[in-house]
This record gives structure tokens, sequence and C-alpha cells, in this order.
């Protein structure tokens, strides 16, 4: 097994370098330097802005860990459910979805885990790679295949523009030590940056430690006629998982590693953009049950590996866009067992810009697994600009899908039975949604029905019984949210309101067979308010993060966030001392059933930017 997994990364290496010898770019022209992902511009249209949540990395108060979680809960209608601190282990739902058909993507590579959900956010990025999160709240399957039945989330890396050093430093209760640096070098024919983060505590509760590292390399080089760029990620996290997974076993414990991979070659043609990029992704899971007498240890190792290719090109009528995967998903399991499975892919994709007012967009894509052949997926959507581009109507039906993961197929213990003979779930989405967006207000409504299909979820008629993996059958979602922004040019004596940010979401799910109870499916958040304020007071930047939950199934509560800063520059270099106050309400509260989250939690550091 070693030795395949030698000659495989071998094999990717070796490729990644001689990629742009073997690619073709007739008819081509010279990029400006550093502009080097074509991907965000013609390939961006077949998912516009206008059906997208985007937000700046630069928001996050945090230069450490849990800076995911943070950006994530500014959105409406997405709820990040945590097991531990500061990003160790969080799931997420989209729209009332479960944590698994949500797909998690790196540049718009899919990165889902195939093992289960809960490590799709071992993600090997640093707070300094990432420069903004764009997130589609409808199926997206047909861009990104399995895994994006009820929408994306798109993390976005940093381009090596300028030369940048950044350097922090955080400390706070529970013994909380965290150091993280990046540097970022343009030069003319090679560009990159190099960045790492390591965080460690001993946990607010017992059992709940952790220590997190994470490096990454970026490396962009341009060639005779083309630009190729590569991403090297790798994470390592030890921690105690207080009742993760099971409120019996309260002292269970996990490692895992992450590493990702991506070379990516673009080339300008004369007739359009292309884009190719192969990758690898490799995930170690050692769970330990009882980490004070480890006689039960399972070990995980998953591979996804494979190339991804997308065509685009303008035409009389419109964009065009033609698109195909190929790839392969390998599970090396002490429990689950060694399986493998091919998938290939294949797509095409409009846009057309109707008038100046008027664009719709549509995608096809049809995915082959060995065991589920012929996976439709689609999406068709619009948007229309009144007022003088000021007000927008939008609307989007599409069709996703989404393969068991080896988890649920073939997982097996003393309270858990997965099943082998699961079929793909489905879901049929209908969205529809105004705004009116003038500086300084923005305000959005949107309402969205979805479908679902052959759902699957862990499920048990009594308590006496063990979960099973099951398809459901059918279960509809549906509900409302509401976004408002505010940029007020307010100021008094000292204090100016940057911005004020306000959201409502609500949701609810039917399903109409009974008698059984659900471990994740129908478990949902039914309201989520959420208020961000960012103001600066005698030269202090202060954000307050406010948010109330109520789930079906779990518990309602209020959680309060605070952060206070204030940054001393002088030809180019950056001081930024920094405060902050997590959960300041102190509040009592689970996001998963049995996980209690910290209490109130306070942190200092500071960062060094130039």
């Amino acid at each position: 097994m070693h030795y395949r997994i030698k000659k495989r990364l071998t094999f990717f290496l070796a490729f990644a370098c001689f990629l742009p010898r073997i690619a073709f770019a007739d008819d081509s022209y010279t990029l400006q330097k550093i502009v080097i992902t074509p991907r965000q511009d013609m390939f961006d249209a077949f998912f516009p802005a206008s059906q997208k949540n985007t937000v700046d990395a630069a928001m996050a108060g945090s230069a450490h860990g849990g800076y995911f979680t943070e950006l994530l809960n500014r959105i409406e209608g997405l709820d990040v459910r945590s097991r531990g601190a500061y990003g160790i282990q969080s799931d997420i739902s989209l729209r009332g979805s479960t944590y698994e058909q949500a797909g998690i993507l790196i540049d718009g590579l899919r990165v889902n885990d195939p093992q289960t959900g809960h490590f799709n956010l071992d993600l090997p990025l640093t707070a300094f790679d990432v420069e903004r999160v764009e997130v589609h709240k409808d199926a997206s399957s047909s861009l990104y295949g399995t895994g994006a039945l009820a929408g994306s989330i798109n993390f976005v890396t940093k381009k090596p523009v300028k030369k940048e050093s950044h350097l922090a430093a955080t400390f706070g209760e529970h013994a909380l030590f965290g150091q993280a640096f990046s540097l970022s070098y343009p030069g003319e024919g090679l560009c990159g940056r190099l960045s790492f983060d390591h965080s460690v505590s001993s946990g607010s509760r017992p059992n709940t430690d952790f220590k997190n590292s994470i490096a990454s390399l970026y490396a962009v080089k341009e060639w005779d006629e083309c630009t190729q760029d590569l991403l090297l990620g790798y994470q390592k996290k030890d921690f105690g998982a207080d009742s993760f997974y099971s409120n019996l076993f309260p002292e269970e414990e996990e490692h895992t590693e992450t590493l990702f991979l991506r070379s990516g070659l673009d080339n300008q043609l004369y007739s359009g953009q292309l884009h190719n990029s192969i990758f690898l992704r490799k995930h170690r899971d050692k769970f330990i049950l009882r980490r004070n007498s480890p006689t039960s240890v399972n070990y995980h190792t998953t591979y996804v590996y494979g190339l991804n290719s997308r065509y685009a090109v303008a035409v009389p009528f419109g964009d065009l866009l033609f698109g195909g995967d190929i790839g392969r998903d390998e599970i090396y399991s002490t429990n689950l067992g060694t399986h493998t499975r091919l998938f290939n892919a294949g797509l095409v994709g409009i846009h057309r810009e109707i008038n100046d007012a008027l664009d719709m967009h549509a995608t096809a894509r049809l995915d082959h697994y060995q065991q589920w052949p012929q996976q439709p997926s689609y999406n068709l959507g619009f948007g229309y600009w009144a007022a003088k581009h000021r007000a927008l109507v939008k609307g989007e039906v599409g069709r996703g899908f989404r393969i068991p993961t080896f988890t649920e197929l073939y997982y097996s213990d003393a309270a858990n039975k997965g099943n082998a003979e699961l079929k793909a779930e489905k879901s049929d989405n209908f969205s529809l949604g105004i705004g009116w967006y003038d500086a300084p207000f923005e305000v959005e409504l949107n309402g969205f029905v979805r479908n679902g299909r052959n759902l699957i979820d862990w499920t048990r008629a009594t308590s006496a019984q063990v979960w099973q993996a099951t398809n459901l059958g059918k279960a509809q979602f549906r509900g409302a949210e509401l976004g408002l922004k505010l940029k007020p040019s307010f100021q008094y004596i000292g204090t100016r309101l940057e911005e004020v940010t306000a959201s409502f979401a609500f949701q609810e799910a039917r399903h109409k067979t009974a008698g059984f109870q659900s471990k994740y499916a129908l478990d949902i958040a039914t309201q989520q308010w959420f208020l961000g304020i960012r103001q600066r007071i005698c030269g202090l930047g202060l954000r307050w993060q406010l948010s109330y939950i109520e789930r079906k199934f779990g518990e309602t509560y209020f959680v309060g966030n605070a952060y206070v800063s204030k940054k001393i520059s002088r030809n180019g270099f950056t001081l930024e001392p920094f405060l902050a106050v997590e959960n300041f309400s102190d509040t009592d509260y689970s996001e998963v059933a049995g996980v209690l989250q910290p209490a109130r939690w306070i942190k200092w550091g500071l960062r060094c930017d130039w």
C-alpha cells in the first residue's frame, strides 16, 4: 500500500511539472503579469454574482483556525454546527440540508471527504490564504457533481499580487497559544506565498484539548503561452472529542491529517479560455473510542484524485461552457474495509445576456459512478435588473444529487450500521428572490423549496435499536431569508458607525412517514437571527456579532461575540493589537446535541503586516 502511495504521489508531481510542456495554446496572447486565473472571469458567468453570497475574508476578526466558521456564520440560511472549538470540527447545513449535502470547494474544485462529511471542513488553508468565500444556496451538482445537492461553498485563494508579510500571535484562557505567518513574493516569472498556522489549547472543559497545525505553499509560473499554478496544503489536528459521536463515550480522541495538492494550467486562447487541474486529496483519521483505555482504535485513510477540465468560449448568442471530470475515490479502513470507485462526468452550459437588464444561464451535467450510473443534474436561472440596476429579481431551478459516503455504506459498530444497498439521494430545488442595492442600503429577500428523494439518514424505530443508514424516501424543505446591509456615514464625537448587517432565516422540513427517529436529515435550524455591527470609537475598531437560533430537535439559544482592535501604521508597517471575547453572553448551548460549546472565552494578541 505504501508503495502505491509513493508511486501515486510521484506521478502527480511529475505530471504537474511537465503539464505545461504538453499543453496547447494556439493563437494565444500574453497576459499581464500576475493576472493568472481566467476562471474568475468567464467561468464565473455560469453562476453569476447575483446568485451568490460573497464574504470578504478580511472581515474575519481572527487570524487563526476558527475564522472559517466566523465568516460562514454571517450568511443567512447557512448553519454552522461545531463540535470542537476553534474550527477543530464543524458541519455545514445549507437551507436545512445535512452536513453531507453541501459541496465544499477550493478555487472551484470540490474537496468533499468520501468517508464522511464531518471532515469536509478539514481545509489546509490559513487565514492569510483566503481572499473571499462564495456561497451558492441552490443545487450546484451541474457544475461540481456529487455532494453539492443543496448548494456549494467556494474558498477562493488569494493571488500574490504584491510583496507582503504577515505575522500574528494569539493568547487566551484555557492555555490558548497560537502563531501564524505568511510571506508573499510576486517575482518576474515565478510568484509565490508560504503560510503557516499553529494553535494549541487545554480546552474549555475536560477532553476538549486540541492542537492544530496548517502549512500551505502557493506558486505561480508563467510559461511561453500559458500560466500554471500549484497549491500544496497540509493540516494536522489532534484533539479530545468529548461526546463527539456518542454521549455514551465522553472520552473519545481523534487525530486527522489532510494533504491537498492541485496543479492548474490556464490558457487564454483566441477562441476562449481553457483551464485544466489535476488534484489529489489524502485524509487520514485515527479515532480512539476511549482515550484513557485505547483498546478500540479505528484507522481510516481516503484518497480522492483526478482531472478537472473546463473550456469557455464566447459565441454570438452568449458564452458556452464545456467540461469534463474523471477521478477515483479510495478508502483503506480497519472498520469499513478497502473500497474504490471510479467516477467521470461531462457538462455543458450557456450564459446569455439578453440585454443590459436580463441575463440567463443554464448548465447540465451527467455523472457516472460504478454502482450508481447516470446521475443527471441541471441548473436554469435568470437575473433581471431594474430601476437603473438597483433592483434585482432572480430565480433558479436545479436538480442535485449525492452518492453515499463510505461510512454510510460500510460502517458498523455496536450503535451504528451502514447499508451497502443505499441509493443516491436527489433533490429538485426552486428559489426566487428580490433585492434592492443602492448604497448605503441593501436588502434582499429570498424564498426556496427543496424536494428531496431517497434522502439518506441514520434512523431507528426505538431507542433500543441501532442507528441504520436508510433512504428516507421523500421530504420537503422550504423557507425564506431576509438580509439587510447598511453602510451609514454617521459620525459623532469620535464615533463612526461603518456597517450594520442583519438577517433572518426561517425553514421547515416535512416528511410524511412517521414512526422513526431521525439523526440528521430532519434536525434543522427553524429560525436564525443575526446582527453584525462594525464601528470605530476613538480610533478603536469594534465588531459585534449577535445570533439567536431555534432548532427543531435541539436547543434555543443566544450567543454574542465581540472583537476590538487598534491599528497603528507607519511607513508601510501596521501593528494591530486585538482583544476578542467569544460567547460574552456566557451561554450554555450545544450546536450538535450532547456536545457542549465553550462558555465565555477571552483571547488577545498582536498582528503585524508589512
